[in-house]
C-alpha cells in the first residue's frame, strides 16, 4: 500500500513540477514572443490580465512540488533521521533541492513578480513606447528579464539535482 501511495505522490510532484517550469516557460517563450504584433499599451493589459491569473496558480504548483518533495524524501523516502540528511549522498541531494526550490519559488514569488508588477504598472513606459519612445521600455524589461531569470536558473539545477539522484 504504501508504495501505491509513494507512485501517486511521486505523480503528483512531477506533475505540478510541469505546471510551475511549463506554464513559465509557456509564458516567457510562447506567450511573450506571441504578443509583439500588438500595440504596446496591449501587450501590457494582456500581461497584466495573465499574471495576475497566473500567478497564484504557479505559486501553488511550486509549493505542491516542495511538498511532495519533502513528503518523497522523509515519510516515503529514505530520511528518517536528521543524520540521514547529513550523513548520506541521497540527504545532501535532497536537502540541496529543497533549498534551491523554496529559493527559486521565493524569487520568482516574491522578487520576479513585484519587479513584474512595477514594470506593467508604470503605464507611462508602455505609452511612451508606443510613441516611439521605446528605450526606457525595452530597458526595464532588460532588467525585468535579468531578474526573472533567477527563477529559471534553479530550474536548471533542480533538474541537475534530480538527474544525480
Amino acid at each position: 500500500m504504501i508504495w501505491i501511495f509513494h507512485q501517486i505522490i511521486l505523480g503528483l510532484h512531477i506533475l505540478l513540477a510541469i505546471f510551475w517550469v511549463g506554464g513559465l516557460s509557456f509564458i516567457g517563450w510562447g506567450v511573450f514572443p506571441a504578443i509583439r504584433h500588438l500595440k504596446y499599451v496591449e501587450q501590457r493589459d494582456l500581461l497584466l490580465a495573465i499574471m495576475k491569473w497566473a500567478h497564484p496558480l504557479f505559486t501553488i504548483a511550486g509549493l505542491g512540488v516542495i511538498f511532495t518533495g519533502v513528503l518523497l524524501g522523509t515519510v516515503l523516502g529514505p530520511i528518517d533521521h536528521w543524520n540521514d540528511i547529513w550523513n548520506t549522498r541521497f540527504g545532501s541531494l535532497w536537502l540541496t533541492a529543497f533549498i534551491v526550490a523554496s529559493l527559486s519559488l521565493a524569487w520568482g514569488a516574491l522578487i520576479g513578480y513585484k519587479q513584474m508588477e512595477k514594470v506593467l504598472n508604470n503605464e507611462l513606459l508602455w505609452i511612451e513606447a508606443d510613441q516611439g519612445m521605446k528605450e526606457n521600455l525595452y530597458r526595464a524589461l532588460l532588467k525585468l528579464f535579468l531578474i526573472e531569470s533567477v527563477e529559471p536558473l534553479g530550474f536548471a539545477v533542480l533538474i541537475a539535482i534530480m538527474v544525480l539522484f
